[in-house]
């Protein structure tokens, strides 16, 4: 299971992943995303390998390009 997070430095703050993916993306409380599971593991989300695919795509998407994968 690979983990996901976002360089909130470089975050624009369009919400494109918080619309997309609010299973695993939401906006802090100064509008910069985050990832997340069930409202736990902040920044720290583990992601079923069912959706790898889709949280990739959020992040091949994503205009400041801050969603990464966490290296082990």
């Amino acid at each position: 299971m690979r983990k996901a997070y976002v360089d909130k430095d470089n975050c624009t703050s369009c919400n494109q992943c918080a619309d997309n993916m609010p299973k695993y993306f939401m906006m802090d409380e100064d509008d910069v995303s985050q990832t997340h599971i069930a409202g736990a593991s902040i920044n720290d989300a583990a992601i079923p390998e069912e959706d790898t695919k889709k949280v990739q795509k959020e992040m091949d998407e994503c205009p400041g390009e801050c969603i990464h994968w966490k290296k082990h």
